[in-house]
């Protein structure tokens, strides 16, 4: 009965998602054709349809006019992220080991919508990789809320660790510095 709640859980979360999508297609000036997938923030989520390692309108950066534009992260923003992810992930583990499974759902659900803005800035900048790690994150972030509404405190506590484990990943590729100094995106990245 515990995995059917789980399981339909997950489903409205999923199908909650998704109604807040749309989709666009474009042709570039190169005759290529991109679809983007953008969610309620405006953001480009997924982009599909462009050559492997083309970078898509929102990855080239487009100055022009519509949800695209004025989405746009700097650096500024991100660390502002990181700083909401850090704090969040900590008053989770501390929800979990109290067994405030609501609480957990709650900040679970704070840790996806960031890793989606983290997810729009690495797209942005056109680096793969860090957007995949970001996806990751945000789909265990995602994993957490629905285990912990679902009153599962260990599926919720292993997907918190493997959300932790994708940030670490990610942090060494391209985060630099300490609690003392502070921590910056790494020299030479953007």
């Amino acid at each position: 009965m515990r995995y059917l709640s789980s399981a339909v859980v997950a489903a409205l979360v999923l199908s909650a998602a998704c109604a807040n999508k749309s989709t666009t297609t474009q042709t570039t000036s190169g005759g290529a054709t991109t679809t983007a997938t953008t969610g309620p923030r405006g953001g480009a989520a997924t982009p599909t349809g462009a050559a492997a390692g083309a970078p898509t309108q929102s990855a080239q950066g487009s100055r022009g006019s519509g949800p695209q534009a004025a989405a746009r992260m700097t650096p500024e923003q991100l660390d502002a992220a990181m700083k909401t992810i850090n704090s969040t992930n900590a008053a989770l583990g501390m929800k979990l080991m109290g067994n405030d499974l609501p609480g957990a759902a709650k900040d679970g659900q704070t840790l996806a919508t960031t890793f989606g803005d983290v997810e729009r800035f690495w797209a942005q900048a056109a680096k793969a990789d860090a957007v995949k790690l970001a996806q990751q994150a945000r789909m265990s972030a995602s994993e957490v809320a629905a285990a912990a509404t679902a009153g599962d405190a260990m599926k919720a506590a292993a997907a918190r660790s493997n959300m932790t484990a994708t940030c670490k990943q990610c942090h060494g590729l391209y985060r630099e510095g300490d609690a003392q100094t502070g921590y910056r995106i790494k020299a030479g990245v953007l």
